[in-house]
């Protein structure tokens, strides 16, 4: 997801576990939670220089994915401690998984009082910046949450900051990224066949699949925006999309990049005639575009999926007897971007000082952290006398599995007991893949080119998503689409994204 990033197990550091259990929610709760702890929260007015929480507010929070069972007895006890810190409590609301791209932007254009919401690059978090769906957030978090915004990285509020205002408050990590094959080890053993090194070495390890166990889906495609193997297609020339709902791409490491529409390139003829080839010989559902289980290869349905490594470690810990293995997908690893996963406070909310004030209580109390995080202490986990997290029941609650990423905080994350043995390796792999991004801090402006841009959105979802899952003709199929992105305005988007690049690289960032 992503991409997603999507849900995403936790990559926990050492540097973390020196830190376990150094902080405390009194040391480091913001004034507006001293006062709670005090007794304002309880209805009298709180003093003059701190936050006033006299007026107790429901926050309505949006995430996405979908609870686990024990998510509900989580946030009772999450919403216990909001309520004595700052007079609060929280209500949730989830967006799905397998419509979340038509939705998120729905749910933000829709009126509805929103407090907090996850936001990412891969929703494409400047695009509704700039549509005015979120709150300028500096002056607010500088009062309402100043230790998290002071210890946030410059680059990381540079990245978040949209024409010099920012929208969102990132969270703090390091993550080399990579969407790549995680698969059945005990399968590959048994079939004796090698590590995955390409779209090629995939397809033979789906073959055997359709041929040798007809009781498992080869790939575990669902409708999902990302479903397919565009991405890991379009970096074999070390290509990157320059936004997720556009055919244009640039080389990733090229010091005055140009936007190239890769849909013309002939290699991509061929990569759809071969998906055409997969899908008749049934590597995945003819009816994947109305399949929403996006569980197949968590419940044993499937024999692949296509994800990060965080999924892969996760789906390790839960099922060791499958021997699940990581290879990555991409060409090039990305640096992922402090945008990846953040917070904003949408244009609508009715109570944004008390949702700042939730995010500061959250980055700077391990004890919220890890309640939102990892779910009740002694009934959803446990942390292991060398420092690793123990989840007791992660079909309750799954470690870092419902949505709380865009508070991550490199200091409270923790490794998981029983990871891969295999985990540190894959890591360092990543890393040895990645190559800086020329364009990283470039960030799009859609004013210029806003009705071309739904108008080829549109089209990218009616003619391009049926065309990689080799649903329709693979020639036929190419050409209309290529005709119906002339028509949309494909042409003009590229020409004005190319001069903003232009414009981005001669000046100074």
């Amino acid at each position: 997801m992503k991409k997603f990033s999507l849900v995403t197990m936790a990559v926990f550091t050492s540097a973390a576990l020196a830190l376990a259990g150094c902080s405390s929610s009194s040391s480091t709760a913001p004034s507006g939670s001293d006062a709670a702890s005090s007794g304002s929260s309880s209805g009298s007015s709180s003093s003059s220089t701190a936050p006033d929480t006299s007026k107790a507010v429901v926050l309505n929070m949006y995430l996405l994915g979908a609870p686990g069972k024990g998510y509900d007895a989580m946030l009772q006890k999450f919403n216990e401690e909001l309520k004595k810190r700052i007079n609060a409590t929280v209500k949730v609301t989830w967006i799905g998984w397998a419509d979340y791209k038509q939705k998120y932007p729905l749910v933000l254009s829709s009126g509805e009082p929103i407090d907090l919401i996850y936001t990412a690059n891969w929703l494409n978090y400047s695009t509704e910046a700039q549509k005015g769906a979120f709150m300028p957030l500096t002056d607010l978090l500088k009062k309402y949450a100043p230790k998290s915004y002071a210890e946030e990285p410059k680059k990381a509020l540079d990245e978040a900051s949209i024409n010099g205002k920012l929208y969102a408050l990132p969270s703090n990590y390091t993550y080399y990224d990579n969407e790549g094959y995680i698969m059945r080890g005990d399968l590959m053993q048994k079939y004796n066949i090698g590590p995955i090194t390409s779209i090629d070495d995939y397809g033979k390890y789906l073959d055997t699949i359709k041929q040798h166990e007809p009781s498992f889906d080869p790939t575990g495609y669902y409708n999902t925006a990302n479903v397919g193997l565009d991405g890991q297609f379009l970096t074999q020339n070390n290509e990157k999309g320059i936004d997720s709902n556009l055919p244009l791409a640039y080389t990733v490491n090229d010091p005055h990049p140009k936007l190239v529409n890769y849909l013309d390139e002939p290699r991509w003829a061929d990569y759809f005639k071969q998906m055409k080839d997969w899908a008749d010989k049934g590597y995945w559902s003819k009816s994947v575009l109305s399949n929403k289980d996006d569980s197949m290869f968590d419940n044993g349905k499937a024999a692949s999926k296509i994800w990060n490594v965080d999924h892969f470690n996760s789906d390790y810990i839960n099922h060791p007897e499958w021997k699940v293995q990581f290879y990555p997908g991409e060409k090039y690893s990305r640096l992922t971007s402090y945008t990846q996963d953040a917070m904003a406070i949408p244009a609508s909310a009715k109570n944004p000082e008390r949702a700042a004030m939730m995010i500061e209580l959250v980055r700077q109390n391990e004890d919220l952290y890890d309640l939102l995080t990892y779910g009740i202490k002694g009934t959803d986990f446990e942390i292991e006398s060398d420092g690793t997290l123990k989840a007791l029941n992660p079909e309750n609650f799954e470690p870092d599995g419902y949505g709380a990423w865009g508070f991550r905080e490199d200091r409270f994350r923790k490794d998981l007991a029983g990871s891969s043995p295999d985990l540190q390796k894959v890591r360092d792999n990543l890393k040895s893949l990645y190559i800086p991004d020329t364009l990283h801090d470039f960030t799009l402006n859609l004013d210029p080119i806003k009705n071309q841009y739904a108008a080829v959105s549109n089209v990218m979802q009616q003619y391009e998503i049926p065309l990689r899952l080799g649903l329709v003709d693979p020639v036929s199929g190419l050409k209309t689409l290529q005709d119906k992105l002339k028509a949309a305005g494909i042409d003009q988007i590229q020409t004005e994204v190319q001069k903003q690049i232009d414009a981005f690289l001669s000046s100074p960032h």
